[in-house]
């Protein structure tokens, strides 16, 4: 048992701040807060604790928003998450964490640059199916190996200019369908047992606060506030997840 009085309050701000994220209010902001948890934990422990309460945020986030999320988009995008699970699964021993963070970060940080530097015209077409197939697949891989989904599948939502609630309806759902998928492969390697679970119960009320705070900044703010503050967030995960793989060899 986890008993760092440090590592509770470092794991209750990162559910927090997760909750804020799944209600669309700055979604690279959880990439800041769950490297820290590894100076504790395992990381793939650390994964397996957090998910439990990631399923109870998407629950809460599909309530707030019901009936909102995007059907054609979900069609598309889940079966090449799911793939991306299980290419995830069978590559987990042999691709570091560290490899993951320096590949995702450059090209969060590409994207935020690109955002701020170019028209909406010139991004748009990172929303055509073919690429969204790529940053579905790699949203499912990243989601397993490191809980940063959210990172690839902006890449192809956030250039459709979605009203900002049907975005984050749509990526509800999305999340959901991932979270309980990855249950199984997490209880594959020994993950999902009743000290996780424990740990999970003791973070669990600070869910839905974070989320219904999400909430209310997301409808209080206009929808270039709400999409500029996103790419600026992408810029600040990308950074931390850049600083948190550099220095060490891409495989274990």
């Amino acid at each position: 048992m986890v008993l760092e009085p440090l590592f509770y309050v470092v794991a209750l701000l990162s559910v927090f701040v997760h909750g804020m994220g799944k209600a669309g209010f700055g979604m690279g902001l959880p990439i800041l807060a769950i490297p820290m948890m590894s100076l504790f934990i395992s990381p793939i422990q650390a994964l397996s604790i957090l998910v439990i309460p990631l399923i109870f945020m998407d629950l809460i986030t599909i309530h707030r928003f019901k009936g909102l999320w995007n059907k054609e988009i979900l069609k598309f995008i889940i079966p090449f998450s799911l793939l991306g699970i299980v290419i995830g699964t069978i590559t987990f021993q042999y691709l570091s964490e560290n490899s993951l963070r320096v590949i995702l970060g450059l090209i969060a940080l590409g994207f935020g640059l690109n955002y701020f530097l170019t028209s909406i015209q010139e991004v748009a077409f990172n929303s055509s199916k073919k690429i969204g197939s790529f940053w579905s697949i790699l949203s499912g891989f990243t989601s397993f190996s490191i809980h940063a989904g959210g990172l690839p599948i902006s890449f192809y939502l956030l250039p459709m200019r979605l009203d900002r609630r049907i975005y984050v309806a749509t990526t509800a759902v999305f999340f959901l369908s991932l979270n309980l998928i990855k249950l199984i492969p997490y209880a594959y390697f020994g993950q999902i047992n009743l000290q996780n679970f424990y740990i999970s119960a003791v973070l669990l009320p600070l869910a839905p606060l974070g989320v219904y705070f999400g909430a209310y900044l997301t409808n209080k703010v206009s929808q270039d506030f709400f999409y500029n503050l996103s790419y600026f967030c992408l810029i600040l995960a990308g950074l931390k997840l850049v600083y948190d793989g550099t220095g060490v060899s891409l495989f274990q």
